[in-house]
């Protein structure tokens, strides 16, 4: 998979994250111009920047981090986050995810 992938249908991320929710199927196309398709986990922030939490579709519980920014024009763009952040952000995740059983 590569670094970066830009959104087939930008979203605002100011806006649009709301709407998506679990299970959600999101088209990405990865920069060889392949169409990816991954499951949306959960948005979560970190030191004021969005993440997603995606899934493969073939992978029940592998969990992964998208950055997300934006070009120059103003397109979408994701960017995988290095290990060592990778690893903050799951911790975060699994945190987060945690609370949520609890309010259930």
């Amino acid at each position: 998979m590569s670094d970066e992938m830009d959104n087939m249908n930008s979203f605002d991320p100011e806006e649009e994250i709301n709407a998506l929710e679990e299970g959600d199927i999101i088209e990405m196309i990865g920069d060889d111009g392949e169409t990816v398709s991954f499951i949306f986990v959960d948005a979560l922030e970190y030191e004021g920047d969005l993440y997603l939490a995606l899934a493969e579709p073939e992978e029940d519980d592998a969990v992964f981090f998208l950055k997300v920014e934006q070009d120059e024009a103003g397109n979408d763009v994701y960017n995988a986050p290095d290990e060592a952040l990778e690893d903050i952000l799951f911790k975060k995740f699994s945190e987060m995810r945690s609370g949520d059983d609890n309010e259930q």
